[in-house]
């Protein structure tokens, strides 16, 4: 398994986390106890697990193929990211309507400015999919990259005005009260983590001895970090905020698992790659099974640890299923698709 192939593995490992996090707390709000799922109390943590890795790797990969441009990098990120996010969500529309029209919840229904916010992922704190304002992040973080990284100086570029807008971002969260929705995404303070990121590849690409001569301390560091945000349920230091008590241990996880080799294993690189398709489904799978449990049994699927092991296992096997048979086809797709676009734009030229 390649140093890169460790992320991918994280990946899945920061999935699971947030889909943990979500069956504690949809059982705290059915007035169940959580019991072993407790430990995903601060499972949102893999959020910030993901922005460290996306700084890592689009800085990484696009180190590596100077030949790219920014449009594209625009292009192949928006097809990896948004026909995919665009089916799930229209999945999640659909079942929302079944509630609101085939079991009697109207409030099921999205309004059409959630419909507008999601579909066309907007920076602005409204989404169908409660999680999606991280795509909304991640987005606007590919466009600062497509518009400062490409050409002479790239590098000096992409940092300069990663540092403008964290320093924005800090500034927001500070000095300004009450805060615009219409901010909120755009000035997030976790936008210090894909700096973090870049910088890990940074010093992965220029020393990778050194990153595999501190991977214990990094490791041990970074996971504990991790262990006491879970365990508190996300704590915060002092003045600063998630960006800190997160992203920092974060960094270093991420860090210290580029120190390690591993041998290859199949079924733990799908896993890995399926993360996006768990991140984004895990929601739905379980409203809808929560859904199906309460109608069959007139109980809460969420008050019996069992259904929600359970719960957690089957949806991470869709999510394999459908990256196996589904995404992978598609990307093979849309990476043809692009080959020939650039070959045909070549013969015009």
């Amino acid at each position: 398994m390649s140093k890169i192939t460790t992320i991918q593995v994280l990946r899945g490992v920061a999935a699971t986390l947030v889909a943990g996090h979500h069956l504690q707390r949809a059982s705290l709000a059915e007035g169940g106890d959580p019991g072993l799922f407790q430990v995903f109390d601060g499972g949102a943590i893999g959020v910030d697990i993901f922005f460290v890795i996306s700084g890592f790797i689009i800085f990484y990969v696009s180190t590596l193929r100077p030949a790219q441009s920014g449009r594209d990098f625009i292009q192949a990120r928006f097809w990896r990211i948004v026909p995919p996010y665009w089916a799930i969500l229209t999945l999640y529309v659909l079942a929302a309507t079944t509630l609101a029209y085939g079991l009697g919840q109207p409030d099921a229904l999205p309004d059409l400015r959630s419909l507008i916010v999601s579909y066309l992922l907007l920076p602005y704190p409204d989404h169908v999919i409660i999680i999606a304002w991280t795509l909304a992040i991640e987005l606007l973080f590919y466009a600062l990259f497509a518009a400062t990284f490409f050409g002479r100086n790239g590098t000096h570029r992409l940092v300069l005005a990663m540092g403008a807008w964290i320093l924005a971002s800090q500034v927001f969260l500070h000095a300004v009260d009450p805060k615009p929705l219409w901010l909120v995404l755009g000035l997030h303070s976790a936008v210090l983590e894909f700096l973090l990121g870049i910088w890990i590849a940074m010093l992965f690409l220029s020393a990778p001895d050194r990153v595999r001569q501190f991977r214990w301390p990094a490791l041990i560091l970074g996971g504990t970090g991790v262990g006491v945000y879970l365990v508190t349920g996300g704590f915060v230091i002092g003045p600063f905020g998630r960006e800190i008590a997160a992203g920092l241990p974060s960094a270093l996880l991420v860090c210290g698992a580029l120190g390690f080799s591993l041998a290859r294993h199949e079924v733990l690189e799908t896993w890995g790659e399926s993360s996006y398709i768990l991140y984004l489904l895990h929601l739905l799978y379980f409203s809808i099974a929560g859904t199906v449990f309460t109608l069959v049994t007139g109980q809460s699927i969420y008050h019996s640890q069992l259904w929600m092991v359970a719960l957690l296992i089957s949806v991470t096997v869709i999510s394999y299923g459908l990256t196996v048979w589904v995404e992978r086809p598609y990307q093979a797709w849309t990476s043809q698709r692009r080959k020939r676009n650039t070959l045909a734009l070549d013969a015009r030229g």
